[in-house]
């Protein structure tokens, strides 16, 4: 009598192989995983970097129009009154005012992407500065009020 070989073919993967697979997902993990938590805050800033452009360009273009800053931010949107003043003091040329010099879906001036509130921004009239309301720091160190 004569004994046959049986070949036994293993079906699935062996403890060793999956262990490997696990180790390679989370090097992998750890490589991609702080990127993505950063992304979110860097889209953030690149939304303030753009606002804050924006708004500064429509008090640049006001002030060209009507000879002076606004008086608030707000008449970036709405034409001023007859005989008021500029950020300085100074009568603004009002027939000057070729507005709206911003223009939004709400009518507002936009959020603050850390505030989330389109009142918090910082305006000084004297100077037509305009600067972010948030008390946070950038990821470059400088706090978003300085930008």
């Amino acid at each position: 009598m004569m004994m046959r070989m049986v070949s036994r073919k293993r079906k699935g993967f062996t403890l060793i192989e999956m262990l490997i697979v696990i180790v390679v997902i989370a090097i992998l993990a750890l490589i991609v995983i702080p990127r993505l938590l950063g992304a979110g805050r860097k889209a953030k800033e690149a939304t303030l970097r753009g606002d804050l452009h924006q708004l500064r360009n429509s008090i640049q273009q006001f002030e060209a129009d009507c000879g002076d800053y606004p008086a608030a931010s707000s008449q970036l949107m709405t034409a001023p009154a007859a005989g008021s003043n500029g950020g300085t003091g100074i009568a603004l040329d009002v027939v000057g005012w070729q507005g709206p010099y911003l223009r939004t879906p709400d009518n507002n001036l936009p959020k603050d992407p850390f505030t989330d509130s389109s009142t918090t921004w910082s305006y000084t009239p004297a100077t037509g500065h305009i600067q972010s309301g948030s008390t946070l720091t950038a990821l470059n160190g400088d706090a978003y009020s300085s930008w």
